[in-house]
């Protein structure tokens, strides 16, 4: 872990955690449109991704109003989410080195990223194999996945809120160092 945390501190500077977390925003903003579709199909209803928490029934129940074409096109859904926690959580923990020095804070802040990498990445394993396996679906699995999704979606929250708390604290110090800058 220290190796790699090592790696990220040369790219923790304002510019990277900023440049990461535009790739993650227009990584979410595709991921928006590849959603539409889904959407759609379901009449607004969310994929399983955005929920807290699903059973057997309502998968069956999705997958079966998707039809083959739609569940073709959450495969590919899945594709385009694969580099979403990645980003998510690569732009999170840049700030949090960026905004925090104290590495005690740093490695406890690292657990939510981290977690939500690990987690939306697991989940879109899961979903992958529940798509090949329907109709076919094992209750195990689809209860496993709802787990896992529920695990992510606290994570997301949680990261969330340190982007939005280191990021503020980056944009402040940077302010405040190019007005000292030209003073």
């Amino acid at each position: 872990m220290e190796t790699f945390v090592s790696k990220l501190r040369k790219l923790a500077t304002p510019k990277g955690a900023f440049i990461v977390l535009a790739l993650f925003i227009l990584n979410a903003i595709i991921l928006g449109r590849v959603d539409q579709p889904l959407s759609n199909l379901v009449n607004g209803e969310p994929k399983l991704d955005l929920r807290f928490g699903y059973d057997l029934a309502t998968v069956e129940r999705l997958f079966d109003t998707y039809g083959e074409q739609g569940r073709e096109l959450y495969f590919w859904d899945l594709l385009v989410d694969t580099p979403f926690p990645v980003l998510g959580g690569l732009a999170t923990i840049l700030f949090v080195l960026v905004a925090f020095h104290n590495s005690l804070w740093q490695k406890l802040l690292f657990m939510a990223p981290i977690t939500f990498i690990v987690t939306d990445l697991l989940e879109n394993a899961l979903f992958m194999f529940l798509l090949q396996s329907h109709p076919s679906l094992s209750s195990e699995l689809v209860a496993f996945s709802s787990f896992v999704t529920q695990v992510k979606r606290s994570a997301f929250y949680i990261i969330f809120a340190e982007l939005m708390i280191s990021g503020v604290i980056v944009i402040f110090v940077e302010a405040k160092r190019m007005i000292t800058a030209r003073a």
